[in-house]
């Protein structure tokens, strides 16, 4: 990663990063009244840490959290959320956007930038009839480069990329990327968002649904430093 910081991307293909079936209970959470869900098109769904013990061994995920550290600096929280996309959803497409829009123009003189890096790793296979994930290499350092939204084109210097199960790329935040549009013959599209934000930016939504019973209260009361640190407690 240190090495495309100027691309802002870094693709880690052929590992096995995650192959253990996905947990199930998205089912019922998909008919609560505060799922993030379009019907028959796709989920979005928060707060994994604090749903499902078998999502814990990702604090530690290798390389991706030395490189997130590399770049980010050693203090960095972990948060872990998911998308699925359903099968045969023909013309199911993201348009052009970034996660973290919140930088003015024209920035203030000590604007602090928001720089995060977050991991996409792919538990299904992603070819031309799931939708390849477009990127426009370099985006995330230029402040003034805006796409309106709901933009779908195709821009000059994009890279596509498909992907394998266990496959994973990590992203800058704010580098521009879409999804191009499913076919009736698309498989299912899971995928785990791994997010890696320096200790001291705070993130809360309001968003999805969240935990009866949040698993990483009790995580914390038994975990040392760094784990503690990784699900946000910080200290300077």
């Amino acid at each position: 990663m240190a090495s495309s910081k100027c691309a802002g991307w870094s693709i880690l293909a052929g590992r096995e990063f995650w192959r253990r079936p996905f947990p199930g209970w998205w089912r019922p959470e998909a008919g609560d009244p505060a799922a993030e869900i379009l019907p028959g098109e796709n989920i979005y769904i928060r707060f994994l840490l604090d749903k499902d013990v078998s999502f814990h061994p990702l604090l530690m995920l290798e390389p991706a959290l030395s490189l997130a550290r590399s770049v980010l600096g050693p203090q960095v929280w972990i948060d872990l959320d998911a998308r699925m996309t359903y099968p045969k959803a023909a013309g199911y497409a993201v348009p052009w956007h970034i996660h973290m829009p919140v930088v003015p123009h024209p920035a203030p003189a000590f604007f602090c930038y928001p720089h995060q890096i977050h991991c996409l790793i792919y538990l299904d296979p992603v070819g031309t009839q799931e939708g390849p994930l477009c990127l426009i290499p370099g985006s995330h350092a230029a402040a003034d480069f805006t796409i309106p939204p709901g933009e779908h084109t195709d821009r000059a210097g994009q890279v596509e990329l498909r992907f394998e199960p266990g496959d994973a790329v990590l992203l800058h935040g704010n580098l521009w990327h879409r999804v191009r549009a499913a076919t009736a013959a698309a498989g299912p599209r899971r995928l785990l968002l791994l997010g890696y934000v320096p200790s001291w930016i705070r993130g809360d939504t309001d968003r999805g649904v969240k935990a009866a019973r949040p698993l990483t209260d009790g995580l914390r009361r038994t975990a040392d430093r760094e784990t503690r640190e990784l699900l946000g407690e910080f200290s300077w």
